[in-house]
């Protein structure tokens, strides 16, 4: 039956709702046997209305996907990704047109369907601002529907919104080899291992490894941030020829992996584990088990492709996430 259009009001303060387009709406199952996905259409999902447009625009040239094989990645994944994003505020980092084309941040925004989540929060400028909040697979659904290829949700939830739930280390290589970037890993298990607490590695889907420990939301940003330096600096002293917490490139050795705290402020966001990747090969965030870093994963293992046909236990490598929080104390 066609869907009534929704009476435009206001949501957060200077949020307005749009209106719903009017038609048939198709079911996940209908949307997922397209067999020419093109043009536009109304998605029902869990009773909450997506609108999809331009199926068939190309995301990755190289790789000859679409719209609709981004699309179709983020439902199939829906189930263990969420846990990641539910209730978090996102930084939307929207491709309109693709990987090859420009891009833009969007923090604040004017409007949403009616079942978009928003909070007001103040940035780091320290402006008001609209923030989009992850609720159901329908509005990550939106949200990619708009270019967001990447899911991007703060370490913290609207309920404590000041208190992250988790911090991390991000192994960047630059000119780094990959061997370095396993390697360092496994200093950063060993260092936290020794401290008791509980570390899930990720690829980044970019270039580098994410080690993601959950907390208890307890501490404040500031707080936590500084025990994130902390450990990457004890990371560093442990493997000087391979890591270190310099920033500069300039001043870094060529084979030294730089282990990166600096996104654990309040407001920084880094791709979410299972997230898609703006990159060449349609690449994924993928969770990772010690043992796939002991024998040498690799970034190119895991793709939009592939992945969701990967088995249900390295799909459930970080389902005990949550339940191993730990509480810190200064």
């Amino acid at each position: 039956m066609p869907r009534k259009t929704v009476p435009e009001k206001k949501k957060t303060a200077g949020v307005k709702v749009t209106r719903q387009k009017e038609g048939r709406a198709i079911s996940v199952a209908e949307f997922l046997a397209l067999k020419k996905p093109k043009g536009d259409l109304l998605l029902d999902v869990d009773g909450e209305v997506v609108s999809l447009t331009s199926l068939d625009r190309v995301y990755w040239p190289e790789e000859k996907l679409i719209k609709f094989d981004l699309l179709s990645y983020y439902i199939r994944i829906g189930p263990f990704i969420l846990p990641f994003l539910k209730d978090r505020p996102a930084i939307l980092q929207r491709y309109p047109r693709g990987i090859k084309a420009p891009m833009f941040f969007q923090q604040d925004l004017e409007s949403a369907p009616a079942f978009i989540k928003t909070v007001r929060l103040t940035n780091q400028e320290g402006r008001e601002l609209n923030y989009a909040v992850f609720t159901t697979l329908g509005s990550m659904l939106h949200f990619v529907n708009q270019g967001n290829i990447e899911q991007h949700p703060w370490h913290s939830t609207i309920k404590h919104l000041d208190k992250p739930d988790y911090f991390m280390l991000d192994l960047d290589p630059k000119q780094a080899p990959w061997e370095n970037v396993l390697r360092v890993a496994l200093v950063c298990k060993e260092v936290l291992d020794e401290l008791g607490m509980p570390a899930f590695p990720k690829t980044s889907g970019s270039s580098g490894i994410h080690i993601y420990i959950p907390l208890k939301p307890n501490m404040a940003f500031g707080k936590v941030a500084a025990i994130a330096e902390a450990l990457a600096t004890e990371v560093a002293q442990r493997a000087p020829q391979i890591a270190t917490v310099q920033r500069s490139l300039a001043k870094r050795q060529k084979q030294q992996v730089y282990v990166d705290a600096m996104q654990n402020a309040r407001g920084k966001t880094i791709a979410a584990v299972f997230s898609a990747r703006a990159k060449a090969g349609a690449t994924v965030s993928m969770p990772l088990t010690w043992k796939q870093v002991e024998k040498g994963v690799k970034i190119s293992d895991f793709t939009i492709q592939n992945v969701p046909a990967l088995s249900v236990k390295l799909l459930n490598s970080w389902q005990n996430f949550f339940a191993q929080a730990q509480l810190l104390k200064l």
